[in-house]
């Protein structure tokens, strides 16, 4: 594998997803595909029952959803990728309150990195309002959990789903 540039693709840009319609859920890939590329791999559609933080808003019965997206990006304007999902999110309220929210991230080689526009002390700032948070660390073959890493990213179901972007990753990084 050669050495990459910080200006080259280095991850693959993964979309977590959260609504009560199970329609909206699989009609916004096709936005998404348009601002950022074919999906790669998607998870089941699974009841998101971790928390019920997104409930005043969303409303109960929230499913969850991952999508990966090919092809790699580059890291440098990772922030942009927040801000479009905002657009997107915001593409869709009703009654001033979001049906879906789309939170963008990262699968690098050593984890998963989530962007966000909340501060925290383990947050990263990156430019326009948007932080950067490592979630989750990728170990040989698990994954290593975090103080902050949220409890839906905990599931073993999950960081497997995680784990097998990651090899898409290494397969595609041995390529470029």
């Amino acid at each position: 594998m050669k050495n990459l540039k910080p200006d080259e693709p280095q991850a693959l840009l993964i979309c977590g997803l959260l609504s009560v319609e199970n329609d909206l859920i699989k009609s916004i890939e096709t936005t998404l595909e348009e601002e950022f590329g074919s999906v790669l791999l998607r998870s089941e559609l699974l009841p998101f029952a971790w928390t019920d933080y997104y409930n005043a808003e969303l409303g109960e019965g929230i499913l969850r959803r991952w999508l990966i997206f090919s092809p790699l990006v580059n890291l440098l304007q990772s922030w942009q990728y927040k801000l479009e999902s905002c657009k997107i999110e915001n593409s869709f309220r009703k009654n001033g309150k979001r049906r879906i929210n789309v939170d963008p991230g990262f699968i690098r080689l050593d984890g998963l990195w989530l962007l966000t526009t909340k501060p925290a002390g383990h947050r990263t700032y990156l430019e326009k309002g948007v932080w950067i948070e490592l979630t989750l660390r990728f170990l040989k073959d698990h994954c290593e959990e975090l103080p902050w890493t949220y409890p839906d990213h905990r599931d073993t179901g999950a960081q497997a789903f995680f784990l097998k972007a990651r090899e898409f990753l290494k397969k595609e990084l041995h390529n470029v």
